[in-house]
């Protein structure tokens, strides 16, 4: 059975022979681009460097990039993707925002590539929804937007579903089995607004999302970190068929496999948090042991896997591989 095979198993929780693989060097996952852009503005500052432009602008004494919507980031000595520190949405009675144009012959590139045939199961990465508005108006105004300018905040996410939709049409039946995308919604133990207003602004942009994917045949990962219980159900309405969570010990484990399991799959590494960073190799053994026989018990509703940046972290690759061992050994359903 090919990789593509036990994936779609796995997310249609029809009898899987084993759980996924999504290791750095043992994965059943290959991936491409959701879309090549065209006539993008010319934009000096979309690398890092020393801007003293951008620095004026934001008074931040490192590194600097502006990105192709208008937003500036800021990191010190070269560590890290950096955060926003100036959003391009200063204002919502008057602001630009430009979704860059995709290109539609890139649908004639997919088809090239015959990825249907492909023994792995094809991703490809979407844009995020609440990243997007967190980085255009910066995290506290985004979360004081929810109150004070609900409108703004659901047409803003609108906006941007249309587009990822749009994107998601153009490339249906390409080959593409699964559509990832990623927001990230919780502290260590709640998430950044309630349940309700989350339904309101934000679900219904993630459903048109997930049903455009559907539509083209496309599974729907999401990846999300920090603790998002109150919003699981409420994912799954919308469409979510993969859960990518790297602290899957927040919740933990036992609650995911017991509560959703025969539901939706866990995409995850053993815990980045509590486990992983210990470097107690029988704690990390036992745990991605335990990790199999819970997602056994619920019918095998897991991809596990490697978490890509392990240095930032403080994990060695070595503990990682550790787990890995196991979770092989012990991956049959």
């Amino acid at each position: 059975m090919t990789s593509k095979e036990i994936i779609r198993r796995l997310v249609a929780h029809d009898a899987p022979p084993r759980i996924g693989y999504d290791f750095t060097d043992l994965t059943d996952f290959t991936s491409v681009r959701s879309r090549r852009l065209i006539d993008l503005p010319d934009n000096p500052y979309g690398e890092w460097g020393d801007y003293p432009e951008l620095k004026k602008l934001t008074g931040f004494s490192g590194e600097v990039r502006r990105d192709v919507y208008g937003n500036i980031y800021g990191r010190f000595n070269g560590k890290t993707k950096g955060e926003c520190i100036r959003g391009v949405i200063e204002d919502w009675e008057d602001y630009t925002y430009t979704l860059p144009a995709f290109d539609p012959a890139y649908r004639d590139t997919l088809l090239e590539w015959d990825l249907a045939s492909s023994d792995k199961y094809v991703l490809t990465y979407g844009e995020s929804l609440f990243s997007a508005l967190r980085d255009a108006r910066l995290i506290s105004n985004a979360l004081a937007d929810t109150v004070t300018d609900p409108e703004a905040v659901a047409a803003f996410i609108d906006m941007l579903a249309e587009h990822e939709a749009a994107v998601i049409k153009s490339i249906a039946g390409c080959g593409v089995d699964g559509w990832f995308f990623g927001d990230d919604w919780g502290t260590q133990d709640r998430t950044f607004i309630s349940p309700e207003s989350f339904r309101a602004l934000f679900k219904p942009g993630y459903k048109k999302v997930a049903d455009a994917a559907h539509e083209a045949g496309m599974s729907v990962f999401l990846h999300s970190c920090g603790y998002i219980y109150d919003f699981i159900e409420d994912f799954i309405d919308a469409g979510i068929d993969v859960f990518q969570f790297d602290q899957p010990d927040a919740y933990p484990s036992e609650v995911l496999a017991g509560e959703f399991g025969r539901r939706v799959v866990f995409h995850s590494p053993v815990d980045i948090q509590k486990v992983l960073p210990t470097g107690d190799r029988e704690r990390i053994e036992r745990r991605a042991s335990e990790m199999c026989a819970v997602f056994r018990a619920a019918g095998g509703g897991w991809i596990a896997k490697d978490y890509p940046s392990l240095g930032d972290i403080g994990v060695e690759p070595v503990w990682a591989k550790w787990a890995e061992d196991v979770i092989c050994e012990n991956s049959a359903l």
